[in-house]
């Protein structure tokens, strides 16, 4: 009877050491996939700045080359992508400072804000060709 009673409670702690291990897995998973995520989107996001200081340096160079015949807007069209280049700074170390806790809302303020980064990037380099005539 004490050898059934030994072997049961081997048995019953090692079922929990297992379950122990596997949770201790799951948790490890998650961090995982948080991390891969967080850094996915760090890259997208220095993808896109890098973007974005091309086309303020392309169009500091042709207000430049314009002089004083410089249109207006696209003055204010630089000062725009500007703000956006310092938006995407902050939105870059909030991600990489991000933990599991915030993740989710740091992430949808942050894709939020690269779709409307990139749709102005997209919008203003489509009217810099059209006004430039593609030069």
């Amino acid at each position: 009877m004490c050898t059934l009673k030994k072997l049961a409670t081997i048995f019953l702690f090692a079922v929990s050491v297992s379950l122990i291990f596997t949770a201790c897995g799951e948790d490890s998973e998650e961090t995982s996939n948080f991390e891969q995520e967080r850094d996915e989107l760090v890259s997208d996001l220095e993808s896109l700045k890098n973007d974005l200081d091309d086309q303020i340096e392309d169009l500091s160079s042709r207000i430049e080359r314009a002089g004083d015949e410089a249109d207006e807007g696209l003055e204010t069209a630089l000062d725009e992508l500007r703000d956006d280049r310092s938006d995407l700074e902050r939105a870059i170390d909030n991600t990489k400072n991000a933990t599991e806790e915030n993740w989710e809302s740091v992430k949808s303020e942050t894709e939020n804000l690269y779709d409307r980064v990139s749709s102005t990037l997209n919008d203003w380099a489509d009217e810099i060709r059209e006004r430039f005539n593609n030069n």
